[in-house]
């Protein structure tokens, strides 16, 4: 039994899942309006750093021992 197993790398993955993202987007026509598609696709990056930002460990931590804030509205 000779089975053959495919290592796939998670740089490749990654390549792999937008490649498949972008077959799956409808094939659109020129904008006639370049500053709108610019500004789209920067708002896109934007979104996509700020799911991949990683929270600073130490603000973390430190957010534990912090006195919670109080609620507005709330009868004391």
């Amino acid at each position: 039994m000779n089975r053959s197993i495919k290592i796939i790398k998670s740089a490749q993955r990654a390549v792999e899942s937008r490649v498949a993202e972008v077959k799956a987007q409808p094939q659109r026509e020129p904008s006639s309006h370049p500053n709108r598609e610019m500004a789209s696709r920067v708002g896109a990056w934007v979104k996509e750093f700020k799911q991949r930002r990683v929270a600073d460990p130490r603000r973390a931590f430190a957010s534990l021992f912090a006195e919670p804030t109080p609620v507005l509205n709330q009868p004391s």
